[in-house]
């Protein structure tokens, strides 16, 4: 189904599924296939894949675990709901790797579809949200703030100078 063994000089660059996934990661096991976590190291100690490399995507040393990782190989990337892992692999891409694939949903979903996740963990805390959407909600906030504050001096101003 996925050409991921084969060393292409066209970058392959793809969302898939959890069952997807599953299979690629399963059939490629003995083959050139590395998958990250790009959670936190506390989302990765509480759940993660098994063999999965965890290399956060909120760390300072993201773009420098690139740099060493090889660009041949094929890579499936996921965190807990699909957006970082969306970034990491538009950032992969940039780099220069050739084979990355996103797994769209991330652990959420790749629980719901039952797939088994490394011993020891217990499953996704459906209730913890990722820094990466906490980040987002804090900005729009932030915006929503300050419309309301300048939209505020805006009018007071306009008060103050006709009078």
């Amino acid at each position: 189904m996925y050409n991921s063994a084969k060393k292409t000089d066209v970058q392959v660059s793809k969302d898939i599924f959890p069952a997807e996934a599953w299979e690629l990661i399963t059939t490629n096991r003995k083959n050139d296939l590395v998958t990250i976590d790009v959670n936190t190291p506390q989302e990765y100690r509480d759940l993660h894949l098994e063999g999965a490399v965890n290399v956060s995507l909120l760390s300072r040393f993201f773009k420098v675990r690139l740099d060493v990782m090889d660009k041949d190989n094929t890579y499936v990337v996921y965190c807990k709901v699909g957006g970082r892992s969306k970034i990491a692999q538009k950032l992969m891409k940039q780099f220069g790797f050739q084979t990355v694939y996103n797994v769209i949903g991330g652990t959420l979903l790749w629980e719901e579809e039952g797939l088994p996740f490394a011993l020891g963990t217990d499953g996704v805390n459906k209730f913890s949200f990722c820094p990466f959407f906490i980040s987002i909600i804090t900005l729009k906030k932030i915006k929503k703030i300050l419309h309301r504050v300048l939209s505020y001096f805006a009018q007071h101003k306009g008060l103050s100078t006709s009078s």
